[in-house]
């Protein structure tokens, strides 16, 4: 959590009254005059203090609280100022040394510990931010701040469950506390408890309704929920509230993708390239959108920007040689899917793809050799067998093609043209009997493979016996 212009100052952008400015401007020539040295009086640099950082002048509050500490060393209002002009300085070492101060002059003061956990937390130190968090709240255990600062903490150790608890007492004490509603949303997601999540979100929203963080946050739990239509509307919400929110664009294309709207969802990808022209994700996702619509070319434009910006992108190249190979540039394809495999030589869905464009450029030695180096990452792929399968039977090693696809069918036996294949390499064999009973599978499975029985199977198509089993009426 950021301190600036948080906790430390008033962000409100109101102008100063005319007397309030009239007696900072007074205040900021005696400072810069140097006659700032000549002032003894602590009540009157307490007042000059107060007027600084409700002008959210740190330098020169800095100046004078420590001009306050040199006259009064015991005075925990200067220290304390000192502590505020640090931190919205940046400066929070020094800003807890100064808080630690005050906390010696004032152990009662939970205040002062509540912006002493918020620099610790700033700097990293969780461990310590929840000490002084839990000082506070044993003085104080009804600061429904300290509770909120304590929840932020502790989400950033991904301590949701915990931080769950510190925001339901921080709201029961605030019921009207928007940050904490917020926070709460974010800690339920984290928690897969995406209903309540919604609800704390609203909750949210009837405090604060033109946060387009918040709507945004509602529209990725309506999505988990998969009340898809209300996702794109929090969305839209969102970001007519903020137009340039890239992620919002980027999220509601996701959204209408899952939806099948591929044209609204490639519009919306597109507006997220407006704001971040060189966000990968977005370019992976509007090509493969291009690629849903059967438009390889767009896909192919974006999935070349989108290695263009991260050569080592494996499934941008992956995807690239899949598009190459369907507008038939097997050679472009092929450089592709080798950049894919050189990033990822253990995936065996980039060796299929590769074994497929191979033997597709009759390179058939090494196609084998790349399918059965992706059997074995992954043997009981149905897809994988079935295509290596069929390269064998392309390549008239029927037996090998028979045992390959038997396999197929004790791991995918629904599998319809892997019965079907398995009959031509039968039928490749002369084995009518097992020919004819894969084809009366394949045939029960998906009746239109009767269709192209008789100018595959010519043989058997003269037999009136065999079309008569199959169920095969003769022309």
């Amino acid at each position: 959590m950021s301190i600036e212009g948080g906790y430390f100052e008033n962000d409100s952008g109101e102008s100063l009254q005319p007397e309030k400015s009239r007696q900072w401007r007074k205040v900021k020539k005696i400072v810069d005059s140097g006659e700032l040295a000549s002032i003894y009086d602590g009540e009157t640099l307490e007042d000059m203090l107060q007027t600084l950082i409700e002008e959210n002048d740190y330098i020169r509050a800095l100046r004078v609280s420590e001009h306050l500490i040199a006259l009064a060393p015991y005075n925990a209002e200067g220290w304390f100022k000192k502590g505020i002009s640090l931190v919205n300085l940046g400066k929070y070492r020094e800003a807890i040394i100064a808080f630690e101060k005050v906390a010696v002059l004032n152990p009662a003061d939970t205040e002062t510990l509540l912006h002493l956990g918020i620099c610790y937390e700033n700097l990293g130190n969780p461990a310590e931010a929840l000490n002084a968090y839990n000082r506070a709240i044993e003085l104080y255990p009804n600061d429904d701040e300290v509770h909120f600062c304590k929840a932020i903490t502790l989400e950033h150790l991904d301590q949701y469950r915990d931080a769950e608890a510190e925001l339901e007492l921080c709201l029961k004490l605030n019921p009207e506390h928007p940050e904490a509603w917020y926070e709460l949303g974010y800690c339920k997601d984290m928690l897969d408890k995406w209903e309540e999540s919604l609800h704390c979100y609203d909750k949210h929203l009837e405090l604060d309704p033109y946060s387009s963080n918040t709507w945004y946050n509602r529209g990725i739990i309506l999505n988990k929920l998969g009340k898809y239509e209300e996702s794109v509307l929090s969305y839209d919400l969102a970001l007519a509230i903020r137009e340039n929110f890239s992620s919002a664009w980027y999220n509601r294309g996701n959204v209408l993708a899952n939806m099948g709207k591929l044209e609204e969802a490639i519009e919306s990808y597109k507006r997220t390239l407006d704001y971040e022209p060189e966000d990968v994700a977005t370019l992976f996702n509007l090509a493969t959108a291009f690629e849903e619509i059967n438009d390889f070319h767009q896909a192919i434009f974006y999935l070349e920007r989108c290695v263009a910006i991260e050569p080592n992108y494996a499934d941008a190249w992956y995807a690239l040689a899949c598009c190459y190979d369907t507008i038939d540039s097997p050679l472009f394809a092929l450089n592709a899917i080798n950049k894919a495999c050189a990033l990822a030589p253990d995936c065996a869905d980039y060796l299929q793809a590769k074994a497929s464009i191979e033997f597709q450029l009759g390179y058939i030695d090494e196609a084998l050799r790349l399918y059965r180096e992706a059997l074995a990452l992954d043997p009981r792929n149905p897809y994988l067998l079935f295509d290596y399968g069929t390269a064998l039977l392309d390549a008239q090693l029927p037996n090998q093609a028979v045992m390959v696809l038997e396999k197929l069918i004790t791991v995918d036996s629904n599998f319809t043209d892997a019965h079907y294949e398995l009959a031509l390499a039968y039928y490749a064999l002369g084995d009518k009997e097992n020919t004819i009973r894969m084809l009366a599978e394949a045939f029960k499975l998906d009746a239109k493979k009767k269709q192209a029985f008789p100018k595959a199977f010519p043989e058997l198509y003269a037999e009136k016996s065999v079309c008569a089993r199959l169920g095969v009426t003769k022309r």
